[in-house]
């Protein structure tokens, strides 16, 4: 990389360049490989705002991908440039009670949720890679898993942001009611700025917001710009614009998380389906979800008895 030994001497963090660790960080779970110039882990968010800074001063040479678990199947890690790891140092969780959890983006969820549990709650937008992903990933893609037709998607549990921006500052972010969300605007600084910039793309395409958000369960697609601006309560909340933006619009240093309740008690139902069911399968499917469960699975012959061996 053509400005390593600049970076070196103003970042406190690690920085690797060695053929294993790139090699490493070539790849998540999807089919993609694109190889990185380097690979830095920042210790802090000090470390953070000065790889933005730095990327700022080379705009068009550098560019920040942010990386924890790469479980991701998209790509959205991989860069050929500098890959920001933040499963080294960003893995701590600050606080949890029965209400809430804050963390760091680096925190693996199964070491997340055991802390939940001792309160009785947990984050139930939580996927089927739970024993592999990061709460990060979780906001970064927008995450859901088998209890989503209950419980929805990772967006619905961010309450707080906190978020270094392309200025090279750390940012909070949370929903606002109009009054607080006007105050932003009058700011003459960066934060100001976005705060104006977003509320005029809003205003000026709030009927093309209402008429083109998604009408499904679950969306991968795009910036959740249709969820900033919540009509019936009259608030706005900036947090929904960096869930699922998988990094690409700041690089999210502690994550606030509402949690909900453990049932106490739950039941299964198994249904075996036969060649015969096929052409009402579309009925049968709606038939049940008139019980509204909490999570709703299939498998095919071959990936049951798999789960039979391994379970």
């Amino acid at each position: 990389m053509k400005y390593l030994t600049e970076l070196q001497e103003i970042f406190k963090g690690g920085i690797d360049t060695s053929p294993a660790t790139l090699e490493k960080y070539s790849e998540d779970t999807s089919i993609f490989k694109i190889t990185p110039s380097v690979v830095v882990f920042p210790k802090d968010a000090t470390d953070l705002k000065t790889l933005v800074r730095f990327a700022s001063l080379h705009k068009g040479e550098v560019s920040l991908t942010a990386r924890s678990a790469g479980t991701d199947m998209s790509g959205g890690p991989l860069s050929s440039s500098v890959v920001v790891d933040f499963l080294k140092y960003f893995n701590h969780v600050k606080y949890v009670d029965e209400e809430i959890a804050v963390t760091e983006p680096g925190v693996f969820y199964r070491d997340f949720e055991p802390l939940t549990l001792k309160h009785g709650v947990i984050l139930p937008s939580y996927t089927a890679s739970r024993e592999l992903n990061t709460v990060g990933g979780m906001v970064a893609n927008n995450s859901a898993g088998e209890k989503s037709l209950t419980y929805g998607k990772t967006e619905r549990y961010v309450r707080m942001l906190k978020v270094v921006l392309a200025d090279g500052n750390e940012y909070e972010f949370s929903k606002l009611t109009r009054e607080e969300w006007e105050k932003k605007q009058k700011l003459p600084t960066f934060e100001g700025e976005i705060y104006r910039r977003i509320n005029k793309l809003i205003s000026d395409n709030l009927d093309l917001l209402r008429n083109e958000k998604p009408i499904v369960s679950k969306n991968s697609a795009g910036y959740g710009l249709w969820n900033i601006y919540d009509e019936k309560h009259d608030t706005f909340d900036l947090t929904q614009l960096f869930v699922g933006s998988q990094g690409t619009l700041g690089l999210i240093t502690e994550i606030t998380f509402d949690l909900v309740c453990v049932p106490d008690k739950s039941r299964m139902l198994i249904i075996f389906l036969r060649p015969k069911h096929l052409p009402i399968l579309g009925e049968i499917i709606n038939q049940v979800l008139k019980f509204c469960p909490e999570s709703f699975e299939s498998y095919d012959d071959k990936t049951f008895n798999v789960m039979l061996k391994v379970f």
